[in-house]
């Protein structure tokens, strides 16, 4: 059995970071498979939630090709105790990743551990119970509250309507305080086909969409869609039209094609040196 090895940085922002020399292959084909596969966080020491879901994703999808997997848990405790409170090691095991935790302590912690869904009423339920938690918590600024549920809302319909991905999708919604301030972050991955193909099933976007990261900066505009209908192409236009102001960010992985933007600034969508199997959407609203 061909054994592979994905080793995450000390720093660990999103899937960009890593070295494409060993996360370049594309776990949804289908000869991904009759191998052993190591997701190795044990060097790293500050991980955002964009990279969070990127070892959900990839994992998920090795494990859907029946390659043995595991993740290797950071050797730093407070990353460790994180990633337990976020559901991280719990969502892999109950999908048949290995995670030898040695019984790393941590309770649930943020507005939303990560979640798995697949369907509309699923998104809708989610969201509802999302802008209750954070009128529960009472972190942050209550105004915008449902701004984040709905950003949330935006980008996981956004998933289960286009990505047609095999293991449905995954988000969550995380409140930090820290010497910069406080912020939210939502965040939405999918190992579905991507933005690109997605926008190539609309016989009208097929010349426009030519590379995963043309494919973003054109979902990014206003009526743009792969259905060709002109109700759809809201989310993730009104998602950057949100995050486009000051002090909000946007991170959008898809294919080999990554954006990321500081509200305010422009942005402009650029080729990644590795491999999102599917789409990354994360968004941060700071309060």
């Amino acid at each position: 059995m061909l054994g592979m090895q994905i080793q995450a940085p000390t720093r660990f922002v999103h899937a960009g970071d890593l070295d494409p020399k060993s996360a370049s292959e594309d776990p949804r084909r289908p000869n991904f498979s009759d191998r052993s596969l190591d997701i190795d966080l044990r060097d790293c020491e500050f991980i955002q939630p964009a990279a969070v879901l990127w070892c959900v994703t990839y994992a998920l999808l090795a494990a859907q090709r029946s390659t043995t997997c595991r993740l290797l848990v950071p050797e730093n405790l407070g990353v460790a105790i994180y990633l337990k409170s976020i559901d991280l090691f719990k969502i892999l095991q109950e999908n048949g990743v290995e995670v030898d935790d040695r019984g790393v302590g941590g309770r649930p912690a943020g507005i939303l551990p990560i979640t798995r869904f697949s369907t509309e009423s699923e998104v809708e339920k989610i969201a509802n119970e999302a802008r209750d938690r954070l009128t529960t918590a009472g972190v942050g600024a209550a105004n915008l509250y449902s701004v984040v549920a709905e950003v949330f809302a935006e980008l996981a319909m956004n998933a289960v309507q286009h990505a047609h991905s095999e293991i449905g999708a995954v988000g969550l919604i995380q409140f930090y305080q820290s010497d910069a301030g406080e912020r939210f972050v939502c965040a939405v991955a999918d190992g579905g086909i991507g933005i690109r193909r997605s926008l190539e099933s609309n016989e009208d976007l097929r010349g426009r969409a030519t590379y995963d990261w043309t494919a973003i900066e054109l979902a990014l505009e206003e009526g743009i869609s792969g259905t060709g209908s002109s109700r759809r192409g809201i989310g993730l236009f009104g998602v950057a039209e949100d995050m486009a102001m000051p002090g909000r960010q946007l991170i959008v992985h898809s294919g080999i094609g990554l954006l990321r933007t500081i509200g305010g600034t422009g942005s402009e969508a650029t080729r990644s040196s590795v491999r999102f199997p599917g789409t990354l959407v994360s968004a941060s609203i700071p309060t």
